[in-house]
């Protein structure tokens, strides 16, 4: 409630309700009292922080030393309405006294003094005196003074005026409507300020209120600022009543969530037990000037979160399946890499199927989500189906749907197919060389008729859909050994797209290195880039058969080795990495390989590399194992072994 206080004496207060009446307006709910100057100074606590009080220069200075709260506004004599009194006193009397509080009114240079008087002696055909007082005591006294001495007149505030008409005289009033309009017109500046600071409050605790989520502002000392119902739900704090101030030691019992509201860290999607439930916490400190000024923490109950995701999952159906990656997400900048970007790129112009190739880790989604995404589809579907994960027996039902009752279990009013929910858009046919050969009939029956047939249904469903499909397998010695169709290859690959390894663009390593680590491990990207010249040559001796997975793999090791970035030495790290790169190795080695003829291709590459690398360090094992990241039994080992296969 807002709430407009004038104190005064009569007839200011009077004047000053009228100017308040006029521009009273649209605030409505704005109420304006009139108070008593010796009840506020015996009272003082009565004026809230809220309140605007609008009183006189005197009552001012009082009010400041009582530490008055609210918003006080002095009167100030416009000089307008100070002719103006001098005037009205002038045709009462030829002298006239003007008493102030304080100093006096007319500031006037001793050297000018009598140049001053003479020009308003010359325009008011006046004398003028000037007086000061300090409290309303003195005031009282100058006044009597004055009846005494025989004047007739005085100018000054209403206390003055009150004064010096008790006693018979006449007081003229030096505040007039340009004095009053402009106090009136602060106090209502405030009044505004005020509203629309009561509207922003009501508008965040509206949103704090309906926030899904549990939010509590705590400030630098760890008290209660706001809280909304669904943390005070949360968290178990209704018995507690009113909040606000409250320490949160005091109202929170010891736990994992008290001790992280007790710093000034930031916390993203930490989950934490209270009272028997599961929260997912976040915090964001508050800085003011570089200062810590406070936290904000946000609660949701783990349980609800899973169930809403579900409940998505549900709805969203495949349609949740869509595009987020392009081309610039692509890291590289080696020579294999922009060659495969741009032929992607002219491929993405293009509306014909296309067949990317390339071994597994590779990036073969990726590719297949920019080239969609830089499409004329790009705001059509984006279904990707990974043809090796669905069993065949449910291969036709998923790719082209069912109609209610096709078979035992069918959903009640059928099902529409992933190509059917693809219509305009992109189908991405992972592993393609995984399909059937019964499979591949039907397929290509719908690639050339654009339409699909629901099982259980004899009508047609037109389609139009773009396919890119994706192997690690060489599907022409596929078609030549039976295994896959030759007409639905042709359909398929319109357009090859092949992907390098990344033992071939290894030039590509250091890029990966700094985008893995940022987007990861950021707190460990200064580790990194201090030793990123040590490290990349060790990553660029590996073959990594697994590709960007292998990549991905190793440094996931590498960085669960180190454990945290502080006080740990670059020999350290690269000790680490050896042995995170050593164990793929092992694992690589420890493979049962159904094809023997690839394990001795392996193993030729990999003595092909160490004798490079020896040749390099004349010999000197020890360095080339350090060059290779691997250990030195691990390079006797392999030698060993190629002397006996030999």
């Amino acid at each position: 409630m807002l709430k407009l206080l004038v104190t005064g004496s009569a007839p200011l207060d009077d004047y000053v309700k009228r100017e308040i009446d006029r521009r009273k307006g649209n605030m409505k709910e704005l109420v304006v009292q009139t108070l008593d100057s010796a009840y506020i100074l015996k009272n003082p606590t009565y004026i809230t922080d809220d309140d605007v009080l609008i009183c006189g220069a005197m009552l001012y200075e009082e009010f400041k030393k009582l530490n008055v709260r609210g918003n006080l506004i002095p009167l100030r004599v416009q000089t307008n309405d100070f002719y103006k009194a001098l005037v009205k006193a002038s045709k009462i009397n030829q002298e006239v006294n003007i008493i102030n509080y304080q100093k006096e009114y007319i500031q006037i240079d001793p050297e000018n003094l009598n140049r001053i008087r003479e020009e308003l002696d010359s325009i008011f055909k006046i004398k003028i005196n000037q007086y000061t007082f300090t409290t309303a005591d003195d005031a009282g006294e100058l006044v009597k003074r004055l009846y005494a001495e025989g004047q007739k007149v005085v100018i000054g505030s209403g206390l003055v005026g009150r004064l010096a008409k008790d006693l018979g005289m006449e007081g003229v009033l030096w505040y007039g409507k340009e004095s009053v309009g402009h106090a009136v017109d602060i106090a209502f500046h405030v009044l505004t300020a005020k509203l629309a600071e009561q509207s922003n409050q009501k508008r965040q605790n509206y949103i704090l209120e309906n926030f899904n989520e549990g939010v509590i502002n705590l400030n630098v000392t760890g008290r209660v600022l706001s809280i909304n119902q669904q943390a005070v739900e949360l968290l178990g704090l209704g018995e507690y009543g009113d909040l606000t101030s409250q320490h949160i030691s005091d109202i929170l019992p010891r736990s994992e969530i008290l001790d992280v509201l007790s710093t000034n860290k930031v916390v993203k999607d930490m989950v934490v037990p209270y009272k028997k439930r599961m929260l997912l916490l976040n915090t964001l400190p508050i800085n003011v000037n570089g200062n810590f000024n406070g936290i904000v923490a946000l609660f949701s109950d783990a349980e609800t979160l899973q169930q809403q995701e579900n409940k998505i999952r549900r709805k969203l159906h495949y349609k949740g399946d869509t595009a987020k990656y392009y081309f610039n997400d692509i890291i590289g900048q080696s020579e294999q890499t922009i060659k495969a970007i741009n032929k992607a790129r002219k491929f993405a112009r293009s509306d014909s199927n296309v067949l990317i190739l390339g071994e597994s880790g590779t990036g073969k989604e990726l590719f297949a989500q920019s080239i969609h995404n830089e499409s004329s589809r790009s705001d059509q579907p984006f279904i990707a189906i990974n043809c090796a994960a669905i069993p065949e027996n449910l291969l036709e039902s998923e790719f082209f749907g069912y109609n209610d009752g096709a078979f035992t279990g069918a959903k009640k009013g059928g099902n529409p197919g992933l190509f059917e929910l693809a219509h305009n858009g992109t189908v991405f046919l992972d592993e393609i060389g995984e399909i059937p050969l019964s499979m591949q009939a039907k397929l290509l029956r719908v690639l050339q008729e654009n339409v699909v047939r629901r099982l259980g249904s004899s009508t047609a469903i037109p389609i139009n859909v773009r396919v890119i499909s994706a192997t690690n397998v060489n599907l022409i010695e596929d078609v030549k050994n039976g295994k896959f169709r030759m007409d639905l290859y042709y359909r398929i690959a319109v357009l090859n797209l092949f992907l390098p390894k990344l033992s071939n663009r290894k030039g590509d390593i250091a890029l990966l290195v700094k985008a893995f680590t940022a987007k990861n491990y950021p707190t460990f990207v200064p580790l990194i880039e201090d030793g990123l010249d040590d490290i990349i040559p060790l990553l660029e001796a590996n073959e990594w058969h697994g590709n960007i997975r292998e990549f991905e793999n190793t440094m996931e090791r590498l960085f669960a080795y180190i454990e945290t970035p502080q006080n740990v030495s670059k020999r350290e790290v690269l000790n680490y990495l050896r042995e995170s790169i050593e164990e793929n190795h092992l694992l690589l080695d420890q493979v049962n390989f159904e094809n023997s003829s690839y394990q001795e291709v392996i193993k030729d590459i990999e003595i092909s590399k160490i004798k490079e690398v020896l040749d390099k360090t004349n010999g000197n094992r020890k360095e080339a194992a350090k060059i290779l990241g691997i250990s030195r039994s691990t390079l006797w080992r392999k030698l060993n072994e190629h002397v006996d296969v030999k």
